[in-house]
C-alpha cells in the first residue's frame, strides 16, 4: 500500500489521500481519529499508518462537522478523544455515529481512565475504551479485532460492570499465576513473541505456549493483547477495561 502523506485541510479536519485497498482479498481498515492535542493526534496518525492493512482516512480536532466527515469519507472506525473541551459532547456525539451506522465501530481514547467514564462511553454506545498511554502494538491490536467483521459484534467485558468493592477484591495477578507464568507475562508486556520468550527463557516454544494459554486462562481473558493490557493496568494502579465478543 502506497499514498503520498500530503493532507487537504476541510472544515478543521484533515483530509487523508484515497488509499487503494489491498491485494490478495485483504481488507483495508480506514479510521478517523478525533483529538484536540495535536501532538498526539498526529503521532497516533503515524503509528497507524506504518501498518499495510491501516489507513488513516482523516483526523481532526473538533468533533463540530464529525456527521459531515463521516459522510464525505467514510471509515470503518473513528477513534475519539473522551475529553475534547468546553461544548464539545462526546459522548453524544459516539451515540449520533453508532445509531446512524452500527458497522462504524467507536473507540474512546482517554488519558484518563475510570469506572464512571467508560461506563458512560459504553452507554453511549462506544466498542472499546483505551488508555492513551497503551503501546502502539496493543493499540493497533485493538483496531484490526474491533474492525474485523469475523469479530463480530463488540462491547465492553463484564469485567466493566463488575467493579470491584474494595482492594482485597481481587487477586493480584502474582497470587494467580506461577513463578514461570509471571515471567512469561512479563516478557509478552515487552512485546517478545513465543519464539523470543522460548530462547530467553531457555525452552520449547511449544512449552512456552502451554505457558501463555495458562496465563489467558488464569487471567479469564481470551487473547494475549487482553493479558498484557490487565498487567499494564494493574502496574499503573488504573482498572482494567478490556473487550470481549459478543455473539
Amino acid at each position: 500500500m502506497t499514498a503520498d502523506r500530503d493532507t487537504a485541510s476541510v472544515s478543521g479536519v484533515s483530509l487523508r489521500p484515497t488509499v487503494s485497498g489491498l491485494g490478495g482479498g485483504a481488507r483495508l481498515i480506514r479510521v478517523g481519529i478525533v483529538d484536540d492535542h495535536p501532538v498526539y493526534r498526529v503521532g497516533l496518525t503515524r503509528s497507524l499508518e506504518r501498518e499495510p492493512d491501516i489507513a488513516v482516512v482523516w483526523e481532526g480536532g473538533t468533533i463540530a462537522e464529525l456527521d459531515d466527515w463521516l459522510e464525505r469519507a467514510p471509515v470503518d472506525l473513528v477513534m475519539v478523544d473522551l475529553n475534547l473541551g468546553p461544548n464539545q459532547d462526546t459522548l453524544g456525539a459516539i451515540t449520533r455515529i453508532r445509531d446512524k451506522n452500527d458497522a462504524v465501530k467507536v473507540i474512546v481514547i482517554s488519558g484518563s481512565l475510570d469506572w464512571e467514564s467508560a461506563s458512560a462511553a459504553r452507554l453511549a454506545g462506544a466498542n472499546g475504551y483505551l488508555p492513551k498511554d497503551l503501546n502502539v502494538a496493543d493499540m493497533v491490536a485493538a483496531v484490526r479485532a474491533l474492525s474485523s467483521p469475523s469479530f463480530g459484534r463488540r462491547a465492553f467485558t463484564d469485567l466493566l460492570t463488575d467493579r470491584p468493592s474494595g482492594a482485597g477484591a481481587t487477586l493480584p495477578l502474582r497470587k494467580r499465576l506461577s513463578r514461570r507464568e509471571q515471567e512469561v507475562l512479563a516478557l509478552l508486556r515487552r512485546g517478545q513473541t513465543n519464539k523470543e520468550i522460548a530462547g530467553k527463557l531457555g525452552v520449547s516454544i511449544t512449552t512456552v505456549n502451554k505457558h501463555v494459554q495458562q496465563v489467558l486462562k488464569k487471567l479469564h481473558v481470551r487473547t494475549r493483547v487482553q493479558a498484557v493490557a490487565m498487567a499494564n493496568a494493574e502496574a499503573s494502579g488504573r482498572p482494567f477495561l478490556g473487550l470481549e465478543t459478543r455473539g
